[in-house]
């Protein structure tokens, strides 16, 4: 291997202030097998000699084990030059093959884009444009005679932003999705660019702590203007709003890892996460965390709250029987974000639960923002179908449009471990695995229900932005 390499971390031959350059490990290749060692070899001590040759045939079982007989372990070691440079050394753990799946995967989400770009583009174009049009084209008189005859969504004009249920937990729940949801692209978009190689054990959870714990002012400020916009411009109650959005999932986090780190400790299990880490945890989330979130929420309740272009009525609106229960079909529309990425996961689950390397993240990238791309489509269509049909109880519905790819994330997680993870022994490692997908699945659940909420409040506030009614 060349000096140019990596001379720095190259060892020297002989005395340390030589200059000859010494050897570096960039590969290695195990073969075990089965030998049956001569009586004579316990009596030899660690690293020494094996005193006759060994052929090593892995198909094959030499030895039989026996209860109670002891066993010896020996290893030989062969060097061999390499052509592999000291920067190439990954190279063979991060080739991953079955990159057409990957393109298969953004294919499919392409076409499902298409797809519901083209219905979007319908409603803008078709419904909403020719409407305005319409009305505008129109005199005072023929404009109040039409509001007599108005049907679907510009019926609901004085109640579509009338205060949603619960909105004080709206505003944390968006607040956190804004801040998972930023923390993912700029992690994967960092580890994409070779940023965080795995050479570095632990740099990724640790980029996405960093960015997460920076990205608390976003979510502080954003739940805390939402939080004023909904009041209609009242600051009241930011501060609480605020040190709920830094506890809320941090908190349900903190609490499975808990559960789950008890289980551990109760198995006597060497992947239990020490006492001092969890110190560390509590320090990182009270001490950075916490304050930037509420140095957050200072910033939204100083910002202008958004004005809504029309004026809400003081009795709301009776919603008409449906001939459907509108939350299946908020169900029902998880299944495209789900369709856009259940390739990848397959992936990434394999990676988490069965040992395997991923580090195609470029792929991930360009997964994650089709993922949001479907998510917000999806979420405005749902939202002008429940208008059109009067009903003005968007909020909660255009969150979960999106939010509910969360629901087949968790039975894929299911089917996962009934199907393909049959080597798990015992409840405990069920409940672990199971923990650890619910704690996965809030998470996109928090960042796909923002999306889709986001979309849809700028889809309603442009919508009625455009209409003059009275």
């Amino acid at each position: 291997m060349g000096t140019g390499d990596a001379a720095e971390v190259i060892p020297s031959i002989g005395n340390s202030g030589s200059e000859t350059p010494g050897y570096m490990v960039v590969g290695f290749e195990v073969v075990p097998c089965s030998v049956l060692h001569d009586a004579d070899v316990k009596n030899l001590k660690m690293f020494d000699k094996y005193p006759s040759q060994i052929n090593c045939d892995p198909s094959t079982v030499a030895m039989p084990i026996k209860e109670g007989q002891s066993v010896v372990f020996t290893y030989e070691v062969a060097f061999e030059m390499s052509d592999i440079k000291w920067p190439s050394r990954w190279d063979a753990y991060l080739k991953m093959g079955g990159s057409k799946v990957h393109w298969f995967s953004i294919l499919n989400s392409l076409m499902v884009i298409v797809f519901l770009a083209g219905i979007v583009l319908v409603i803008f174009l078709r419904t909403v444009r020719r409407d305005l049009t319409r009305y505008e084209e129109l005199d005072k008189e023929a404009q109040a005679q039409m509001n007599e005859e108005l049907s679907g969504w510009k019926l609901v004009v004085g109640d579509v932003f009338r205060a949603p249920a619960s909105a004080d937990l709206l505003c944390i729940m968006v607040g956190n999705g804004v801040q998972i949801l930023g923390m993912a692209v700029v992690t994967i978009l960092f580890a994409a660019l070779g940023f965080m190689s795995p050479a570095s054990r632990g740099t990724l959870i640790s980029g996405m702590l960093f960015f997460y714990m920076i990205l608390g002012i976003t979510a502080g400020y954003v739940a805390v203007r939402l939080w004023r916009t909904i009041g209609c411009g009242d600051h009241r109650g930011w501060m609480s709003v605020s040190w709920k959005v830094a506890c809320f999932f941090p908190g349900i986090a903190f609490s499975i890892l808990t559960i789950l780190n008890f289980l551990l400790w109760h198995s006597n299990s060497t992947g239990a996460i020490p006492f001092s880490l969890f110190i560390i945890l509590l320090f990182l989330w009270f001490c950075i965390s916490v304050p930037l979130t509420l140095a957050g929420g200072y910033l939204g309740a100083r910002a202008p709250h958004i004005e809504y272009p029309v004026r809400t009525n003081q009795i709301p609106r009776e919603i008409p029987p449906q001939k459907y229960p509108s939350w299946l079909l908020v169900l029902g529309a998880g299944t495209l974000p789900f369709g856009t990425l259940f390739i990848e996961l397959f992936f990434i689950m394999s990676s988490l639960w069965m040992g395997r390397v991923y580090y195609v993240f470029g792929f991930l990238f360009i997964v994650l923002i089709l993922l949001v791309v479907v998510c917000a489509e999806v979420s405005l269509v749902l939202t002008y179908m429940h208008l059109c049909v009067e009903d003005w109880k968007w909020w909660w519905k255009s969150f979960f449009a999106s939010g509910s790819v969360a629901i087949y994330i968790f039975l894929y997680s299911v089917n996962y471990l009934v199907f393909d993870l049959r080597s798990l022994s015992g409840p405990v490692s069920a409940t672990l695995y199971l923990g650890y997908s619910l704690f996965m699945v809030l998470a996109i659940m928090l960042a796909t229900g923002t999306v889709g909420f986001l979309s849809s409040f700028w889809f309603v506030h442009y919508l009625f932005s455009s209409v003059k009614l009275d």
